[in-house]
C-alpha cells in the first residue's frame, strides 16, 4: 500500500460521520474518561493503530483527540502520523461543535486544519479568516462519534447532516441498516449497523456498528472505495 493511500484511509477513517438522533425522553450521559483503542486493516492486513479519548473538562464542555499511526507493512511507506483534537458542548442531550483541529505529523508538506464553530453568529470561522454559514445540527469530523453514542439515527428514515472537516463543510446521508451480532472484545453484542453511501461514483461508502447494549460504542467502522475496504476494529475500551 502506498503512502497516499494510508493517508486516504486513515483520514477517510477519522472523518466521522453526522447523525440525527432518536426520538428519547433521557438520553445517556457521556462516561467522564474513555478511550477507545482500534485497530486498523486493509484487507487482511493491520496497517496501523488508531487511539480515540474524550475527557470532560470542569465546565461541562468535552475535549475528544484521535491519534492515528502506521504499523506493519505500512510503515514500509509512510511515518506519517494524524491527528484530531476538538471541544463539544452537549446541549438538550445533542453534541454541538465548539472547534476542530486535524493536523498531520512526518509528512514533507505540511497539512493544519481548524475551525471554530459560532452558534451565536451561526457562522464557521476557518483559520484562513474565511467564514461560511453554519447548518444547524453541524458536527464536526472528529467529535462525531461521541453524537452518534448519544443518538443513533432513527429507524426507517435517512438523515442529511453537514460535517466540518476544519476545511470544508459537506452535507451526507445516513440511515439506520439493521441489526447484526458481533464477537467483539466486549463479547458477542448486539450491533445497530449505519450506513452511509458515497457522494459520487468514486466516493467512498461507509458502514458504523454501535453496540447498543453498551452505551452505543462504535465497535466497527469500514469503509469501501473502488473496491478496496479498511476497517477499524474495536481492541480495547477504558472508561466505559
Amino acid at each position: 500500500m502506498t503512502a497516499h493511500a494510508f493517508a486516504t484511509v486513515t483520514f477517510l477513517l477519522l472523518t466521522a460521520t453526522a447523525f440525527v438522533p432518536a426520538q428519547a425522553a433521557e438520553p445517556p450521559a457521556l462516561p467522564a474518561s474513555l478511550e477507545l483503542n482500534y485497530a486498523l486493516h486493509y484487507g487482511s492486513m493491520t496497517v496501523g493503530r488508531v487511539v480515540k479519548t474524550l475527557t470532560r473538562e470542569a465546565d461541562g464542555s468535552y475535549r475528544h483527540r484521535s491519534h492515528s499511526r502506521p504499523l506493519g507493512a505500512a510503515k514500509m511507506f509512510t511515518s506519517v502520523e494524524w491527528f484530531e483534537e476538538g471541544q463539544f458542548e452537549v446541549v438538550q442531550g445533542k453534541v454541538r461543535p465548539l472547534s476542530f483541529l486535524e493536523y498531520r505529523v512526518g509528512a514533507d508538506r505540511s497539512h493544519r486544519h481548524s475551525a471554530r464553530f459560532d452558534w451565536q453568529a451561526k457562522q464557521i470561522i476557518y483559520a484562513n479568516g474565511v467564514s461560511v454559514p453554519l447548518p444547524p445540527g453541524t458536527q464536526d469530523q472528529g467529535g462525531i462519534l461521541f453524537a452518534l453514542m448519544l443518538n443513533p439515527p432513527a429507524s426507517g428514515t435517512q438523515q442529511t447532516i453537514h460535517i466540518s472537516s476544519g476545511k470544508k463543510l459537506r452535507a451526507y446521508h445516513y440511515a439506520r441498516a439493521g441489526n447484526e451480532t458481533l464477537k467483539t472484545v466486549l463479547g458477542t453484542i448486539k450491533a445497530t449497523v449505519i450506513e452511509r453511501p458515497p457522494l459520487d461514483k468514486d466516493g467512498e461508502s461507509l458502514r458504523v456498528w454501535l453496540a447498543a447494549e453498551r452505551g452505543n460504542l462504535p465497535v466497527r467502522i469500514s469503509t469501501q472505495k473502488r473496491g478496496q475496504e479498511t476497517t477499524l476494529v474495536l481492541e480495547s475500551v477504558r472508561g466505559l
